[in-house]
Parts: C-alpha cells; sequence; structure tokens
C-alpha cells in the first residue's frame, strides 16, 4: 500500500466546526470533491460541475479539473458513512489505513492529512440499516490512567440532520 502524505501550510486546512474537548483540538472540514466537464464547443465555453458520489477530501481542492465544496453532514443518497480519525503519528495512521484496506480492498485510501496541530485520515464505511441515514463519524483516542486499557475513546457523529451528536455506535454489539 502505497499511502501520499498531505501536509499542509498553516492556514490551508480549513478548520471545521467539531472540537475536541480531550485533545483540544478541532477536526478539519470535510469536502466533497466535484469534476468539473468542459464543453468542447469553440464558440461558447463552458464548465459543468458535478458530485462525484462519495468521494471526500479533507483538503479543498481547486484546479481545472477537480474542485470541492464544503459539507456539514452527507445526504440521504450518499451509499457509505465517513470516518474522520485522529492519529498520534503517521506509523499510527499508517497502520489504521493498512487495516481499513486489509478488511476492505475495495476502500481507496486517500492518505493521510497533516496540520501543524494534528494527524487526521478519512475512511469510507458501510452504512448499518440501524442507522436513520448515511452518517460522518469524528474519533480520537485519549490515553488516560484511569481507564482499563488505557485509552479514553472520543466519538461524536453527525447525520443527514446535520446534528453533531456524542456517539458510541462503534462500541454497540449490534
Amino acid at each position: 500500500m502505497n499511502v501520499q502524505v498531505f501536509t499542509f501550510p498553516t492556514g490551508v486546512v480549513r478548520q471545521g466546526e467539531v472540537w475536541c474537548e480531550p485533545l483540544k483540538i478541532y477536526f478539519p472540514q470535510i469536502y466533497r470533491v466535484i469534476r468539473k466537464n468542459v464543453s468542447r464547443s469553440s464558440v461558447s465555453p463552458s464548465f459543468n460541475e458535478r458530485p462525484v458520489a462519495c468521494d471526500f477530501s479533507l483538503f479543498n481542492l481547486k484546479n481545472a479539473v477537480t474542485g470541492s465544496i464544503p459539507v456539514r453532514h452527507l445526504s440521504p443518497s450518499d451509499d457509505r458513512s465517513l470516518i474522520v480519525r485522529h492519529h498520534w503519528s503517521k506509523s499510527l495512521a499508517n497502520a489504521y489505513l493498512q487495516g481499513v484496506e486489509d478488511m476492505d480492498s475495495d476502500q481507496p485510501c486517500r492518505g493521510i492529512y497533516e496540520t501543524e496541530r494534528a494527524i487526521f485520515t478519512i475512511v469510507k464505511c458501510r452504512t448499518r440499516k440501524s442507522w436513520a441515514g448515511p452518517m460522518i463519524f469524528y474519533l480520537a483516542d485519549g490515553f488516560v490512567d484511569d481507564s482499563d486499557i488505557g485509552v479514553q475513546i472520543w466519538e461524536k457523529s453527525v447525520g443527514v440532520d446535520g446534528e453533531l451528536r456524542a456517539s458510541d455506535i462503534f462500541f454497540d454489539e449490534d
């Protein structure tokens, strides 16, 4: 697996609205990738933008062929949910992406996103039938001594209604 590491200069990654209190960081903004189709007419060239199904990034893409639009939540028509995860190092992020790829070889691992203060990944996951629709999950691990395993798991989610909620879906037994 060849994972690309995206290192952003200060101010390039747009801070999102999701605050992780235990780590004192904001998660980055999520963007839906769009493709720009250029008309071949020499009389009046035009651009026609269309979203690419379930293609997302933590980086605002801007060039002649692709672009991006910020999203706060997914739409009911999206075929997968998203997981944005904080990592303590590039090697831990890479190990996580390798595990994701081992479990789902069709999973396109876009890369590791590094900001001035944190490291993140974004991956797609199957939307469970018990959920109200496609969701975005924000996950982080905080290391604490008073836990049985030494880790406090922090999880928030945003449903298609756009509301941010505390959740524990990844630790449910369904």
